[in-house]
């Protein structure tokens, strides 16, 4: 994946001193609300203050509706309540049977198969229903699509009211009444309620109250939809989510408990832990169960669904798991292939699962994913796109060759014919018309100085919590900051760990493989959100990374260590500079004296032979990331040079008696206080200078040789110079190291 950009939001107007000191505004929170261009008085209160809720009759037919299932309750009619399976459909149910249950009605729900009815109105169940001698069937969470059997039970004598929050199209169905925050003939103020929202609404019409336990269930429904955390949803979700810290709903409480969940709920509590749970029984079965834990008021039952619905979470995960690794497969094939727009199929995929597969595949790629199931004649699946690409518009383009396709600018759910899947692949892909399309971008909120990241201004930013989709939590940036430590933590080293300044904590999730790529003492730039850290009574600032960035050259010292320190370099993208008489295992390998021009990790893995060499190779590198290992075979540092007193002593006693170096070796070298390698350079050395001869085994003086000069040996000067080399790069300091390579590169 190519680099991220960083995008810092234009701030274009200040919050005057006064309403600084009014609000009691730190910098932190400052640089937010500038940034995202709260800074009037009425701005200020509509997001710090003032409860941003509605009237729910505001809502066009809501009396109309209201009065017609009160006269379902005055007469006694059966009511069904008709959902969906995700997270804000079994929500959605829940809050509505709740209020129909307190003001008496004869109400049931259901919920359609994924897999055998699919989503929306089904016209078979509502033929049963009136088999049942129901009267009014209530969708929450769909319907605005369901003309064809709005009709066919209208025919059946049933009178359908819709709520909905999905997009509508041409037009609406004849229903008796459709409840929308978008209707076209309405104007409520907040258009963009989740379906969980509209059925709260309804509940609050039909009770003359916000009920705060109702209002938590919404919330968990609103959170996990994603729908934008603005204006009356944001302030549902914040009532909602204190609710939830005030009394749990046993359905709830029994979720969290098998979820391992302690402490207070937040969004992220939500997002993470309750959502993905209720989601994961309607992605494998049917998803009743998970609207009846919502509902259930027994512990002891809460407890045995909520062990259920755990089981289908943990099912779902490994469902995803085995997917996600086929469908990584492909992508890498096609990124090598240089495709920009992934399309990955299988066969006996479960589609219920095909959309979180294609959102990692996004996350990992940072491309527009199609991931579907093949059937004996059709593909069907999900898609996920990135901020750049609106998946809905470039399938719009495809439509012909699409069965049928649904979906919005980040996701869409689409089927279509087998033999049209390559077509559509290659066309996507021509549709792209380069790779700064699909250039990640992170958008900064503003950049703050090191001083400014206290305790108290973190904590501040909460007064913009519930964050989410359309209120992110914010992001800042920070410049110049040394890293004092660094490490991985976690299981296998998944995360890294990091001190900046020597005082703020930074973490960055499954990214431990970092940690080498961002050595102590380097100086970089981050990005991302804080958090305050509490432990053993102790609140400390805390950084959770987004990205991070230097300008430097990054040195990472393994001289020295053991190889399994630096094993992990195999399974990454490095060249490796060896000695010429070094083999070459592979094309990533390059001789000292080469140009490495354009790679950005180098590993310098053998001590150089020839300094000339190294030089040479260091003024053409261009990478980022210098590995240095400096292998060397035989060191000698330690060892040294002998003096030339030690040759006369070895002289001496070869002169006085030849010696069989097999047999006399060792007390030689003990005599002379050296090792036997030493002896053997030493012997060398008079060899080559033929003061030595040998003969039938025994090493002898050659007793003409004249007077010779044992600094002018070359085996003499061959192993100063490598002292010399060792001394210069193997065992100086790492500061010393680092000077030496980048006077050669700058």
């Amino acid at each position: 994946m190519m680099a991220k950009q960083w995008l810092l939001k234009q701030q274009n107007q200040q919050l005057d001193a006064a309403l600084l000191k009014a609000f009691k505004i730190g910098p932190l929170l400052q640089e937010v609300l500038e940034a995202r261009g709260i800074t009037t008085r009425e701005e200020l209160e509509k997001w710090l203050i003032e409860e941003d809720l509605h009237d729910p009759f505001l809502m066009f037919e809501m009396d109309k509706a209201v009065a017609r299932i009160q006269a379902a309750v005055d007469n006694f009619e059966p009511i069904i309540v008709y959902g969906d399976y995700d997270a804000d459909g079994v929500t959605s149910v829940a809050v509505l049977m709740a209020a129909l249950e307190e003001i008496g009605a004869m109400a049931d729900f259901y919920i359609p198969n994924r897999f055998t009815e699919g989503y929306g109105p089904n016209e078979a169940a509502f033929r049963s229903f009136a088999d049942d001698g129901v009267g009014l069937i209530i969708t929450v969470d769909n319907g605005v699509k369901g003309h064809h059997e709005v009709e066919v039970a209208k025919s059946l004598g049933i009178d359908v009211i819709i709520t909905d929050h999905h997009e509508i199209g041409d037009s609406l169905p004849a229903a008796y009444a459709v409840i929308h925050p978008a209707h076209p003939e309405g104007q409520y103020p907040c258009p963009h309620l989740a379906g969980a929202g509209v059925s709260l609404k309804l509940a609050s019409a039909l009770t003359g109250r916000l009920d705060p336990a109702l209002t938590g269930i919404a919330a968990i429904g609103t959170v996990s939809d994603l729908v934008p955390l603005e204006g009356e949803n944001r302030w549902l979700v914040k009532k909602g989510i204190d609710a939830l810290n005030q009394s749990l709903p046993v359905g709830v409480k029994a979720l969290l408990t098998v979820a391992g969940h302690q402490g207070e709920v937040t969004e992220e509590t939500i997002g993470f832990m309750i959502g993905p749970r209720l989601n994961a029984v309607g992605r494998l079965k049917d998803a009743r169960p998970a609207a009846e834990l919502l509902m259930e008021q027994d512990a002891a039952y809460a407890a045995e669904l909520a062990a259920a619905v755990d089981t289908y979470n943990n099912e779902r995960k490994k469902i995803v798991e085995t997917i996600t690794a086929e469908a990584v497969a492909q992508a890498e094939e096609k990124v090598a292939q240089g495709m920009n727009f992934l399309v990955i199929t299988g066969r006996n995929w479960n589609e219920g699962v095909l959309g979180i597969v294609a959102s990692k595949i996004v996350e990992r790629y940072y491309r527009p994913t199609i991931v579907m199931n093949l059937a004996d004649d059709y593909a069907k699946g999900s898609a996920r796109s990135i901020d750049q690409i609106s998946m809905f518009d470039y399938l719009t383009q495809e439509a012909d060759i699409l069965t049928k396709f649904g979906g919005h600018h980040m996701a869409a759910g689409l089927t279509m014919p087998l033999e049209n899947i390559e077509v559509l692949e290659q066309h996507l892909n021509d549709s792209i018309e380069s790779e700064e399309e699909l250039q990640p971008i992170i958008e900064l909120d503003a950049e703050v100085d090191f001083e400014q990241v206290t305790t108290e201004s973190i904590r501040q930013l909460d007064k913009l919590r519930p964050f989410g989709s359309g209120n992110p939590q914010p992001l800042f940036r920070l410049n110049q900051l040394d890293i004092t430590q660094n490490k991985a933590i976690g299981q296998q080293g998944a995360h890294m760990k990091m001190v900046l300044n020597g005082r703020l904590t930074a973490l960055k999730w499954s990214a431990g493989q970092l940690v080498h790529d961002y050595p102590e003492e380097t100086v970089v730039d981050v990005c991302g959100k804080f958090q305050l850290n509490e432990w053993n009574g102790h609140v400390t600032p805390q950084l959770l990374l987004e990205d991070i960035r230097t300008d430097e050259v990054r040195y990472i010292d393994y001289r020295n260590q053991h190889a399994s320190k630096f094993a992990f370099l195999k399974d990454e993208d490095v060249i490796y500079l060896i000695n010429a008489e070094r083999k070459r295992q592979s094309d990533d390998y390059y001789l000292y004296g080469d140009n490495i021009s354009g790679h950005d990790k180098i590993v310098l893995r053998d001590l150089p032979a020839d300094m000339e060499a190294f030089f040479e190779t260091m003024k053409s590198a261009t990478a980022k990331q210098i590995f240095i290992i400096f292998h060397e075979t035989r060191p000698v540092y330690f060892d040294g040079m002998p003096s030339l007193d030690k040759f006369r002593q070895l002289y001496k006693m070869i002169y006085s008696q030849p010696v069989q170096l097999v047999k006399d070796g060792l007390s030689i070298c003990q005599s002379l206080s050296i090792t036997p390698d030493m002896l053997k350079f030493m012997l060398a050395v008079l060899k080559e200078r033929q003061l030595l001869e040998e003969k039938e085994g025994l090493l002898a003086i050659n007793k003409q040789a004249g007077k010779v000069d044992m600094l002018a040996s070359p085996i003499y000067e061959a192993r100063h110079a490598q002292l010399e080399r060792e001394r210069q790069l193997l065992y100086s300091s790492f500061d010393s190291i680092k000077k030496l390579i980048n006077e050669k590169m700058f």
